[in-house]
């Protein structure tokens, strides 16, 4: 059994390739009153239609479906949540009542589909709230993310579309402040958002990955990756940022998987997965700074890497770097159903949960402080001069809870799948988003996170090839020369919930793997 504190509230939301959205909450909703219109009635059905296919649909399970509704005509393409005040203290909830005093509560979902609309809901009241076409010939949303992303009420929202442009929206009125060209015409088929709201990374079909100043809504940097494949160019699946803003990441569909330093450019991963293996999607766990980065694979697995460099006396101790939480699939050409298509992970905590979906349409809450266990169990075999080391003692003397009786240690699992749902009989998940809330945490991003992340030294110029300030804006300012640009509004500062026991628990993981690898240097 996990060992990890659960949030108090977890939502994760889903899109399907036939354009269903669909929801799940750890607290069941209130049953509809008789008077509900008429116009909901489709929905009611649908989510029952979804909820009796669904592999969990007892009132004591974890996760329950809370809404199913087709939106869009064709795939849903991107989700982005985000959180808002609450302002239902003294009003009716459709929720329990017991979640009606809850400061921060899910907010705004918007949608994008294959259809070129952007669809919003109010997760709060359980309602749609907002419809619109994306810009003529601009093309269909691929990618979209809030600005500031962990904000109470973030201020904008950014579109990345399969024209190469990124529309910024005012996210109060959904009108349009700035157009960003950067990629070409094959698309932008990732973008990320910094912690602090003032910059942002995209990644497109033509290798590039850019670095957007969103203060002055610019282009800063492009960095063109090289594709092993001649004559191609390298397409980025994802980008993720830790929730310091200190490290992103980023992952190819030709396998690669890169972990950088922000400050200074320092390349701290360079893994090169199989083809049939590659990441379709990453998270950072292991805490806001980043240590840990999983990885949801085509092939079914599930890998955890050790973000840092490695030297060579490490690597001839045999410093285990990386260990498979979920094995892939074996002996089949193709995973099927059993290919990871999204991970995101659990924001506060342990900073180990994370939440999987495959393409059989299960999404499943993981937990996977055990991998972690174990790479810092291994570092000790070495550590110790060919002692042996007891691993489940290690373990027990990490949670201070658990019992040190024999009877009571059991092995430790890399990956123990809390909580699993099904999104209907077929249904094919194609983009998930998810939002938690942690109601006794009181920990927040460091004080220097809008200072050392946000400044991009100079030494990255190796790196990243600078355009222009002329040629960029007349690319992004034609329609708005006369116009004085706007920065990007600030709100209430960022806070990322975390339980202190688990973070404290986290903490000793990393410091021992550091100590073990300071003895072997010496």
């Amino acid at each position: 059994m996990s060992s990890s504190k659960l949030p108090d509230r977890l939502v994760i939301t889903a899109g399907t390739y036939d354009g269903v959205l669909a929801g799940w909450d750890t607290v069941k909703p209130l049953q509809p009153s008789k008077n509900s219109k008429d116009a909901q009635t489709g929905s009611q059905d649908l989510l029952h239609m979804l909820n009796n296919a669904s592999t969990q649909d007892d009132d004591d399970a974890y996760l329950h479906m809370t809404f199913a509704m087709a939106v869009h005509e064709g795939s849903v393409r991107c989700l982005s949540l985000a959180s808002a005040l609450n302002q239902n203290t003294d009003k009716e909830s459709p929720r329990d009542d017991k979640l009606v005093q809850d400061p921060i509560v899910p907010g705004t979902l918007l949608s994008g589909g294959f259809d070129e609309s952007l669809a919003i809901f109010s997760l709060n009241k359980y309602a749609q709230i907002g419809e619109l076409k994306t810009p003529s010939n601009l093309g269909t949303p691929s990618c979209s993310s809030f600005a500031p992303p962990g904000n109470a009420s973030p201020s904008h929202v950014l579109v990345g579309l399969s024209s190469g442009k990124i529309v910024i929206y005012k996210r109060k009125d959904m009108s349009i402040q700035h157009i960003l060209p950067g990629h070409d015409d094959k698309g932008v088929s990732c973008l990320a958002v910094h912690p602090s709201g003032k910059m942002a990374l995209s990644g497109g079909r033509d290798g590039k990955l850019c670095l957007w100043d969103l203060m002055r809504g610019r282009l800063a940097y492009i960095n063109k990756l090289p594709n092993p494949s001649k004559g191609r160019k390298a397409t980025i699946n994802h980008i993720v940022w830790s929730d310091d803003g200190h490290r992103y990441a980023f992952c190819t569909h030709e396998g690669n998987i890169q972990a950088r330093e922000m400050e200074n450019g320092q390349t701290l991963l360079d893994i090169q997965m199989h083809p049939g293996g590659r990441a379709n999607q990453i998270c950072f766990i292991g805490g806001y700074d980043g240590q840990l980065l999983a990885a949801a694979c085509n092939d079914g697995g599930l890998p955890v890497f050790v973000v840092g460099s490695v030297s060579e006396d490490e690597e001839e101790t045999g410093t285990r770097r990386a260990i498979m939480a979920i094995e892939p699939v074996e002996g089949a050409a193709t995973a099927g159903d059993e290919r990871f298509k999204c991970i995101q992970s659990v924001k506060g905590g342990s900073g180990f949960l994370v939440v999987t979906a495959n393409s059989g349409g299960i999404i499943s809450l993981v937990d996977l402080e055990g991998a972690a266990n174990m790479m810092v169990a291994n570092d000790e075999d070495y550590a110790d001069d060919g002692k042996d080391v007891d691993i489940e003692s290690s373990d027990n003397s990490l949670n201070e809870h658990e019992s040190g009786s024999e009877s009571e240690a059991e092995e430790e699992l890399a990956a123990d799948i809390i909580s699993s749902v099904r999104i209907g009989t077929g249904a094919r998940i194609t983009c998930i988003s998810v939002w938690s809330y942690w109601a006794d945490a009181a920990t927040t991003l460091p004080a220097d996170i809008d200072s050392k992340a946000v400044e991009v030294s100079q030494s990255k110029e190796d790196d990243f090839e600078k355009q222009s300030e002329e040629t960029v804006e007349e690319e992004l300012f034609t329609k708005k020369r006369k116009r004085k640009e706007k920065p990007v509004e600030k709100t209430q500062s960022t806070e990322i919930e975390l339980d202190e026991e688990a973070l404290e628990r986290a903490r000793m993981l990393v410091n021992k793997a550091k100590k073990i690898n300071s003895r072997k240097k010496k």
